[in-house]
């Protein structure tokens, strides 16, 4: 495959219409404990408006933004206007986080106590000011992520939250990914993300601690804050993975990312940010597909080694070090092309 031209505008809308589906689609299969805990939904305009405020912090004028859509510069501010309304709401929860057109939607439909579901009809009075296309388009996500249940056709549909029977209570990889990821955080904001009470929030991190994983981090206003020193799921284990699918494609998004900031657009040898893809077509009984097939398992092994070497060297103490973080992803996919 040839590289694109430097000089060509980067298709920003193609990139979005092909890679944004399958983000949406992976990060809604995964949220089963919290559906909203990672704010993901109306993903595709959410992606977009992120996409252009890079681009605006980083310098590129409107104009060559609007070129890279494929927009006029009017077409371009009023669908920017529009994203805007969306997912920039006026009353925003008190937390500050501003939320999505979905998790608002959600939200007015689990509030309510109608046993028959919530009607199509208070919906669209609730959210007034959105464009039916888009709260359509909410509700249509919402109900093939099942998280919303549809009962009725048409004007007389009725929706209704889908209960998860059966969910697991977080454990210790569910506080350990949590204090690696985002701590240190005090036992009550750990409870809050975990949706647990104080209490077995406390457990978990006792028992974290006694581990050796989770380790005291200062205090605010007066409440000891934790944060896990270490994450790692071995091979074989079967708890985790929807934590280390999260942890690869974050890798990959953030090496993209970082890279195009650079202004790197080409690859070369020397490169020690960025990655590679590369697709093979290969006879099963050919000699070359034993060598291809093993990629995964023998750089899984590669890793392992310099895991456990690193954390020799973290023991052993790093002080006086000029220390630097690599992130490394490696991922495999093989289809019959049959």
């Amino acid at each position: 495959m040839s590289a694109p031209d430097a000089t060509e505008p980067t298709n920003f809308a193609g990139l979005q219409a092909r890679i944004v589906p399958l983000v949406a689609e992976l990060f809604a299969t995964l949220a089963t404990r919290n559906p909203l805990r990672m704010y993901f939904a109306d993903i595709a305009g959410k992606t977009l408006l992120d996409i252009v405020q890079v681009l605006r912090h980083e310098g590129i004028s409107q104009e060559a933004i609007a070129a890279s859509l494929g927009l006029t510069l009017n077409g371009y501010h009023a669908k920017m206007k529009r994203l805007q309304a969306l997912h920039v709401p006026e009353d925003e929860p008190e937390s500050g986080e501003a939320r999505t057109l979905m998790e608002r939607v959600f939200a007015f439909v689990a509030d309510r106590e109608d046993a028959e579901g919530t009607p199509l009809r208070a919906i669209v009075d609730a959210f007034r000011g959105v464009k039916s296309d888009s709260l359509n388009g909410v509700l249509h996500f919402l109900v093939r992520s099942s998280l919303l249940s549809v009962d009725g056709r048409g004007r007389d549909r009725r929706y209704a939250v889908v209960t998860r029977p059966g969910e697991a209570e977080p454990n210790e990889h569910d506080a350990a990914v949590l204090l690696y990821r985002e701590g240190p955080m005090t036992r009550a904001e750990l409870a809050r993300r975990l949706e647990c009470s104080v209490e077995d929030a406390t457990r978990l991190v006792e028992r974290l601690a006694a581990e050796g994983t989770a380790r005291a981090a200062g205090a605010v206003d007066g409440e000891t804050t934790w944060r896990a020193v270490d994450y790692h799921i071995p091979l074989d284990h079967t708890e985790g993975y929807e934590a280390a699918i999260f942890d690869h494609l974050a890798a990959v998004i953030q090496a993209v990312c970082k890279k195009l900031r650079l202004g790197r657009h080409h690859a070369s040898l020397g490169d020690l940010i960025g990655g590679a893809t590369f697709t093979f077509r290969v006879p099963v009984d050919d000699p070359l597909y034993d060598e291809v097939s093993v990629f995964l398992r023998e750089n899984r092994v590669q890793l392992e080694g310099w895991l456990a070497r690193a954390r020799a060297l973290t023991e052993a103490g790093l002080e006086g070090r000029t220390v630097r973080r690599f992130t490394l992803y490696v991922g495999q996919s093989v289809e019959d092309e049959d």
